[in-house]
């Protein structure tokens, strides 16, 4: 029991501190040490939780490391059905509850089965949050953004 209290203890402290969180395994319970497995990066560059979708209109970032080994987002926009769509990528730093737009705007018709585009890539390291916003003209005709990465 003691030993089962201080891996409780070393677990909470090191949430706590913000570091990797320890999953269980086979070795684990076999009294073996414990693998400590970390958040995946998304190899696809894609961040799910950044989608925004209006009608037939989606937005959603990718990011990756470049120059450096610094983090850059990346604003991508999709129409499908003929509905006109704009898209934009903002960018904040330190917590700033004020959103800057980083991109030009850009605008796709939905021409086809699908019509796409893509923003260059803005620098979003430690410290800054990035987001992609919408404005589908067929849809809600107003802008919506979705969470920032």
């Amino acid at each position: 029991m003691r030993i089962h209290w201080k891996t409780c203890l070393r677990a909470s402290a090191l949430a706590l501190a913000g570091g990797a969180i320890l999953a269980p395994t086979a070795d684990a319970a076999a009294g073996n040490a414990p693998t400590i497995h970390a958040p995946a990066a998304h190899p696809d560059k894609y961040e799910p939780e950044s989608v925004v979708t209006d009608a037939k209109c989606k937005g959603w970032m990718n990011t990756e490391k470049q120059k450096y080994d610094r983090w850059y987002a990346q604003g991508l926009v999709q129409s499908w059905n003929g509905q006109v769509c704009h898209m934009i990528l903002e960018r904040r730093h330190d917590g700033d509850p004020a959103w800057t737009i980083v991109s030009g705007e850009h605008i796709v018709h939905g021409l086809g089965t699908a019509d796409k585009d893509h923003t260059g890539w803005y620098y979003d390291d430690a410290g800054y949050q990035s987001r992609v916003c919408i404005f589908n003209e067929s849809g809600s005709n107003t802008w919506k953004c979705g969470k920032g990465i």
